[in-house]
């Protein structure tokens, strides 16, 4: 997965997230970048979008809503929204 290092994600989310992708839900990470649209490159479905979110919540903490997660379009989207749920002190 390319995630840039500089970015303002935390180093735990992004960590957790490229897991979530590649662990539970069986994506093929090398194929991944920020800009990856969810349902159309990577290939998530209702199922998916479900299991990433109790993956997360369990690894990272974050609690996402239905909505916040619906309304993530791309990997980069899903980044964003993480990192903005990330305290700083996860870095």
């Amino acid at each position: 997965m390319t995630i840039t290092k500089d970015s303002a994600m935390p180093d735990a989310a992004r960590t957790v997230l490229e897991e979530v992708l590649r662990d539970d839900l069986q994506i093929d990470t090398t194929r991944v970048t920020r800009d990856s649209h969810l349902i159309d490159e990577v290939g998530l479905d209702s199922v998916a979008f479900a299991v990433g979110m109790v993956a997360i919540e369990e690894k990272l903490g974050v609690v996402l809503t239905e909505e916040e997660l619906l309304g993530c379009n791309t990997v980069g989207d899903l980044e964003d929204l993480l990192c903005a749920k990330t305290p700083s002190a996860s870095n």
